[in-house]
């Protein structure tokens, strides 16, 4: 589905356009007659020094959660790391969970963080999982790598090359200092979903939300391809992973859509003459469903009658494509935020958060975060401002929405966890 901010061009001029793409999944539940796929979940847990008290005891209680939320025939493993990784639990299924739990409840706090060390060994675990199965490694630390492998382009790649097995990475980071930067480059290489949480008990809603979507998966790797025609340049503005073919989305659930945003240039040369259609590009998405097989979804072509100049001038701008940019052009926004953060240049910060605020006031929920944001300013808590920035950036850039979404937030308790709209990532209250 292909919808432009105005629905024309403008005569003897250029048009800068911009144009929202919309992939939607049937509403049909996934687990339709309880059937889903297998999961196959390698838990990751960090036992460093720095976990030791509440945040472990927290931390230990999600992952007990998750075993909780899998069925008897699923897979799970359990490896925890400080300076050492140790494989607590192979990846066989849990069947009542008892040995699974029991494997969670003897890690015990240590030392530095290998953070890379426990990872991998998490990723091998589950080598061997059941054909079919839902790969995919659950990584959790609230500190920094400091052992062994530390690079986070290395590690990055070599998540990559998993997710190209089967294996994908979704991190969780705890507290205000764990490495974002790495935790959000090892998720989007390794095709999975990134969180975080100011404590261990914020991260329960992230975690119900990961499972909420394995359960409800329609279509995985998805990817967008767009070719504009003629002299007509294009433009992705969503900060999406590029991949050979075109541009990698969320993997898309049922009930919900994916979109994307693509910004269009049509000089003037180009144009018709007025009360004449112009081609403007050609879309074309595909994926991989549940049972791996390849889907190609047919082609969309946007054509734009070229209005003369009082014509299009009356033309109403496409109220739904309005807002998701004003997302894209806030996510913009925050970033500059966190790096004025991370150089502690506060009046920076809230120059640009008042700026922001003018900006985006028609937008009900970005002017939720943004609110948020103000409060986390004003306490000048560094790290948390550069965590809650980034994440919040990362969620108005990249997300599954849901297919009747309007301006305001919905009761987000009516939505599943994944499509809820929050005014902080990093809390749990909503």
């Amino acid at each position: 589905m292909l919808t432009p901010r105005h629905a024309g061009l403008c005569t003897g001029s250029d048009n800068t356009l911009d144009v929202l793409v919309r992939i939607q999944a049937p509403d049909a539940p996934a687990n339709e007659g309880g059937q889903r796929p297998p999961h196959a979940i390698g838990l990751v847990l960090d036992k460093s020094g720095s976990m030791n008290g509440q945040p472990l005891v927290e931390a230990l209680r999600c992952a007990e959660f998750v075993v909780s939320q899998l069925r008897p025939t699923d897979v799970a493993s359990v490896v925890s790391f400080d300076n050492r990784v140790e494989r607590l639990w192979p990846a066989v299924p849990i069947g009542n969970g008892a040995g699974v739990r029991g494997a969670i409840g003897r890690i015990q706090p240590g030392g530095n963080t290998n953070l890379h060390g426990g990872w991998l060994e998490g990723a091998n675990t589950l080598a061997d999982a059941p054909n079919g199965a839902l790969q995919r490694v659950i990584l959790l630390s609230d500190g920094c790598a400091n052992e062994g492998l530390i690079d986070s382009a290395e590690i990055s790649a070599q998540c990559a090359a998993w997710a190209a097995k089967g294996v994908t990475t979704s991190t969780y980071g705890l507290g205000r200092n764990f490495n974002e930067d790495l935790m959000v480059a090892m998720a989007r290489a390794g095709n999975g979903n990134h969180y975080y949480g100011d404590t261990a008990e914020d991260l329960m809603e992230p975690f119900q939300q990961e499972l909420d979507l394995l359960a409800n998966l329609a279509l995985r790797e998805v990817t967008l391809s767009a070719t504009p025609f003629q002299q007509i340049s294009l433009t992705l503005l969503n900060d999406l992973q590029k991949s050979a073919s075109g541009w990698r989305l969320p993997d898309l659930a049922w009930g919900a859509e994916a979109w994307a945003m693509l910004q269009v240039v049509i000089p003037a040369g180009a144009l018709p003459p007025p009360g004449k259609p112009l081609l403007i590009l050609e879309v074309g998405v595909s994926g991989v469903s549940l049972e791996g097989v390849p889907v190609t979804l047919e082609p969309a072509r946007l054509e734009l009658m070229v209005l003369p100049d009082a014509a299009f001038g009356a033309l109403a701008e496409d109220e739904l494509v309005r807002r998701r940019s004003d997302e894209l052009a806030a996510s913009h926004m925050l970033t500059q935020m966190r790096a004025a953060a991370m150089d502690r240049r506060w009046d920076e910060v809230d120059r640009l958060l008042a700026e922001a605020q003018e900006c985006f006031k028609r937008s009900e929920w970005v002017g939720s975060i943004l609110s948020a944001m103000s409060a986390i300013a004003r306490s000048r808590s560094r790290d948390r401002m550069m965590k809650e920035a980034r994440y919040s950036s990362m969620k108005l850039n990249s997300r599954l929405a849901s297919k009747d979404e309007t301006g305001s937030p919905m009761n987000l308790e009516d939505l599943p966890a994944y499509l809820r709209r929050k005014p902080l990532q990093g809390k749990r209250d909503l």
